[in-house]
């Protein structure tokens, strides 16, 4: 994979196959003769940590290798999947929303837990130009809370062993945090509460093995089991920072709004965008519903008990609504910077660079810590 006679005449083209399938330009300049990695996404190239991340541990174990953005629409996914698989300079890449499942079926094969949980967010390329799937976002989320992050002395959770969670969304990265928390909890129940319950009921039937005491939740019974658990974990968008485009062409965004209470925001058709003048528009017509919304989560923060933490995947805003809440009502937060760097870290040096790390006598222990404590570092 990583020696070739033909690599002066395959770098170009693989390049161009890839660059045909995707919307932002690649600097075949900065690129040169590296080793590539890369992150499928719909537009991570305006808005993914991960670049950054990576390069900055290339760049510390000095490895010839560089990041890149692939911003692909669902269209042109699988023509980009045959271009990777293609390309023999490529070692692997990572791949985020909207594609975690439905890249799954142009895949070579899948770990266990990839198939389990149904989502993909790591892509390896094997020696023999085999394209396999893995899912590394739960034991990324569980690094995070169980361990010390850097500058801290102890970790968020001392033991999920026992513990109580109430777990909002059900979507991806819900789903790999839910069969992650149901192997470790043991007598400990898993709530999972979601806007639509059938999502819900779906995810705690798959878990229910693990996890018998698993129980969905109505969005309506937020507020009575929030004051019950030692855990709350936010996984849906409520609070994410950005502009979201909804399966029928229309935007809105839901950055203003707590995990802890419904929300229903105003939704924009795409024609109107204009800049400042649709978030002005946007926030006139969803006004009444986020005051509901932000009025409904003070009040119940103010109720949960003070040892409950309160975790949030959503690492843009560094601090959401829901964590904004919690900190203010004296309880402990955690955002989801820690939970996307481990699940980078554990990505990058177990699977896509383990061959390039093995290769250079680097696979072991200390470069880990290396990668992680960088990776921190540049955030």
């Amino acid at each position: 994979m990583y020696e070739s006679t033909s690599n002066a005449v395959s770098l170009p083209n693989d390049i161009a196959r890839i660059q045909a399938c995707i919307d932002n330009p690649l600097d075949r300049s900065a690129i040169g003769k590296k080793k590539i990695a890369g992150v499928i996404g719909d537009v991570p190239s305006s808005y993914s940590k991960s670049p950054s991340l990576w390069n900055g541990a290339f760049r510390a174990l000095g490895l010839d290798a560089v990041y890149l953005p692939f911003d692909v629409p669902d269209s042109r996914l699988q023509a980009l999947v045959a271009a990777l698989r293609k390309a023999e300079h490529l070692m692997g890449v990572s791949v985020t929303v909207p594609h975690k499942t439905t890249i799954m079926p142009y895949l070579d094969d899948l770990d266990e837990q990839a198939k389990q949980i149904n989502a993909v967010n790591t892509v390896l390329r094997t020696g023999d130009g085999r394209l396999v799937g893995y899912n590394t976002d739960g034991k990324g989320f569980l690094e995070s809370i169980q361990t010390p992050q850097p500058g801290q002395t102890r970790p968020f959770v001392e033991t999920l062993k026992g513990m109580d969670v109430l777990l909002i969304g059900a979507g991806g990265a819900a789903r790999s945090v839910a069969f992650s928390l149901a192997e470790v909890l043991h007598n400990g129940s898993l709530l999972i509460s979601n806007r639509t319950s059938e999502a819900a009921l779906s995810l705690v039937e798959q878990i229910r093995e693990l996890s018998p005491d698993a129980r969905a939740i109505e969005e309506g019974e937020i507020a009575q089991a929030a004051t019950r658990v030692g855990l709350i974990i936010n996984s849906s968008t409520k609070g994410q920072g950005g502009i979201r485009k909804t399966r029928d062409g229309k935007l809105t965004t839901l950055e203003p709004y707590s995990a802890l209470a419904p929300a229903n925001p105003a939704l924009i058709p795409e024609s109107e965008y204009r800049g400042a003048e649709f978030h002005r528009a946007w926030l006139s017509a969803s006004l009444s519903d986020i005051e509901a919304n932000n009025r409904a989560s003070w009040k119940l923060a103010l109720s949960i008990p003070l040892e409950t933490g309160f975790s949030d995947l959503i690492y843009h805003p560094e601090e959401t609504v829901f964590l904004r809440h919690g900190r203010l009502s004296g309880h402990r937060t955690l955002n989801g910077k820690g939970m996307l760097i481990a699940q980078a870290a554990h990505a990058f040096f177990h699977m896509i660079c383990r061959p390039y790390l093995d290769k250079l006598g680097l696979y072991h222990s200390e470069t880990y810590r290396r990668i992680f404590k960088v990776m921190f570092e540049v955030w």
